[in-house]
C-alpha cells in the first residue's frame, strides 16, 4: 500500500464477481487507485473479460501475498468462503462480502475476528443489495435505543407479488421472474422466504446484538398467496408483502419472515417490483425508511464498491472498522407468543347458526373477532374474518378448531396483518 494505492484480491468471478471486477477496473483513480492483484477462480483455462494474468486457482497464493491489502469474497454459499474469510482476518487482510449465508451462519465471529485483528469487515451488500442500510445502522445509529427493524429484503419474492397484484398468477409471476433473472431455476430460497431469513438473521445482530438459529426464526414464503387474496386485500385497503419482522420490545426479541396485509399507506407498500426497503424505529428517531434496488448484479456491485472505498480510507488507521457490537438487552420470546390480528377467508355451509360456532370457537382460545364479511347464497358461503391482535398459539388452536367444525368446508386463506 503506497500512499492512495490499494492492492485488492477478488474470490470469485461469476455474476457478481465479474460486475465488481469491473466496476474495480474503471473506478476513478481521483478517489482511490486500486491494483487489481489476483482473481480466484475454480477454472484458470477460462476466457475472461479481464486481464487472465491476475487468475489463479490457490487461495493460499492470495493469502499469503503481503502486498494484498483488501480481499472481496464473492465465491456465493457458506463454503469455502467462511473458511477463507477467517484465515484472510487472521491474517490481518481487511475483508468485503456479499455472502448472506456466511454472515448469518457466523457474522459474530467474523467481527470479532477484525476487532482482535485490528482489521477491517464489510458485508453492506449481504442484505438489500444497493441499499447503504447497515453503514447507518452500524455507525449513524449505533447510539440509538432501536426497538422493531421491518424489511422487504428479497427482491424476487416483491417482483411476483407485484405481478399478482397487478394481475398475474403465481405461476406467470414466477416464469417472468425467471426469464428477466430475478429468479433462480430453482426459486426456493426467494419464495419460501429462506434468502429473507438469511438477512434477517444479520439485522438481528447489527440492531439487537441477537444471534438466533434460523431453526428459531419462524419462516414461510409466498407459495400459497392466490390472486383471490390481492382482491381481497385491496377490498380493505390493503396489499400482501413477504417482510422480515424483528422486534425487540418490552416482550422480549424475536425475528421472524412471512407475508402480511399492510396498509397502502405504509412505506413499505409503495415498495413495488424487485426493490427493497428497511424501515428502522425508535424512541429518537421515530421512524426511518431505507429503500432502493435489492437485487441483481449492479446493485451489488454497487454496495461492494462503496465498502471498498470505506475500507481503503480506514486501512491507514490500522484499527478495525467495528465499534463494539450491541449485547442483546431482552430475552428471546418464542414465536408462540407473538400477537398478531388476522385475516381469515373461510368456505362454509350457508346455514343458521355457522357463525356463532365460528365465533364461539374463537371465543374459547380468547381470540376477539374486528370485523365479518360475507360472500354468496345458497349451499356454500365464504366469511372473511379480521381479528383483533392474539398471541400466535391460540390463533393456531382456533384455525385448527375450526377447520373440524362441520360447517367449514375449508379454510381457503390465513394472513397475519402487519401492524
Amino acid at each position: 500500500m503506497k500512499n492512495n494505492s490499494y492492492s485488492v484480491a477478488v474470490l470469485g468471478a461469476g455474476n457478481i464477481g465479474s460486475a465488481v471486477i469491473e466496476r474495480l477496473e474503471n473506478l476513478d483513480n481521483e478517489i482511490v487507485e486500486i491494483d487489481l492483484k489476483s482473481v480466484l477462480v475454480s477454472d484458470i483455462s477460462k476466457e475472461r473479460t479481464f486481464n487472465n494474468d491476475v487468475v489463479t486457482d490457490n487461495f493460499e497464493d492470495i493469502l499469503n501475498d503481503d502486498s494484498i491489502d483488501l480481499v472481496i469474497e464473492v465465491l456465493g454459499g457458506v463454503e469455502p468462503g467462511k473458511d477463507y474469510i477467517k484465515s484472510l482476518l487472521s491474517n490481518g487482510k481487511a475483508v468485503i462480502t456479499a455472502n448472506k449465508d456466511i454472515i448469518a451462519d457466523c457474522g459474530n465471529e467474523l467481527v470479532q475476528l477484525a476487532q482482535e485483528n485490528n482489521t477491517c469487515l464489510y458485508f453492506e451488500a449481504a442484505v438489500a443489495a444497493g441499499i447503504p442500510v447497515l453503514k447507518p445502522l452500524i455507525e449513524s445509529l449505533r447510539g440509538e435505543d432501536l426497538s422493531r427493524v421491518t424489511g422487504i429484503i428479497n427482491g424476487t419474492s416483491n417482483y411476483m407479488l407485484t405481478s399478482m397484484e397487478e394481475g398475474s398468477t403465481y405461476e406467470d409471476a414466477l416464469s417472468t421472474a425467471q426469464e428477466l433473472g430475478y429468479a433462480e431455476p430453482d426459486p426456493t430460497n426467494d419464495v419460501e422466504g429462506i434468502d429473507a431469513m438469511y438477512k434477517a438473521m444479520i439485522l438481528s445482530l447489527i440492531c439487537f446484538g441477537a444471534t438466533p438459529d434460523k431453526d428459531n426464526v419462524h419462516t414461510e414464503g409466498i407459495t400459497s398467496i392466490t390472486k383471490e387474496d390481492f382482491d381481497w386485500a385491496s377490498r380493505l385497503n390493503k396489499t400482501i408483502k413477504l417482510v422480515a419482522l424483528i422486534d425487540n420490545e418490552d416482550g422480549g426479541f424475536n425475528a421472524r419472515v412471512h407475508p402480511v396485509l399492510i396498509d397502502t399507506k405504509h412505506p413499505l407498500a409503495a415498495i413495488r417490483g424487485a426493490l427493497n426497503a428497511v424501515v428502522v424505529e425508535g424512541e429518537n428517531i421515530n421512524q426511518l425508511v431505507f429503500s432502493g434496488p435489492g437485487a441483481g448484479a449492479a446493485p451489488t456491485a454497487s454496495a461492494v464498491i462503496g465498502d471498498v472505498l470505506s475500507a481503503c480510507h480506514q486501512l491507514s488507521s490500522n484499527q478495525s472498522n467495528w465499534y463494539p457490537l450491541r449485547s442483546q438487552k431482552n430475552d428471546n420470546k418464542n414465536f408462540d407468543d407473538v400477537f398478531s390480528s388476522w385475516f381469515i377467508r373461510l368456505s362454509v355451509t350457508d346455514e343458521p347458526g355457522v357463525l356463532a360456532s365460528i365465533a364461539g370457537t374463537f371465543s374459547q382460545n380468547n381470540v376477539s373477532i374486528e370485523s365479518v364479511i360475507q360472500e354468496g347464497r345458497g349451499e356454500q358461503a365464504e366469511l372473511v374474518l379480521v381479528t383483533h391482535e392474539a398471541p400466535e398459539k391460540d390463533m393456531q388452536n382456533s384455525i385448527k378448531q375450526i377447520t373440524s367444525l362441520d360447517s367449514v368446508t375449508s379454510v381457503t386463506s390465513t394472513l397475519r396483518v402487519y401492524s
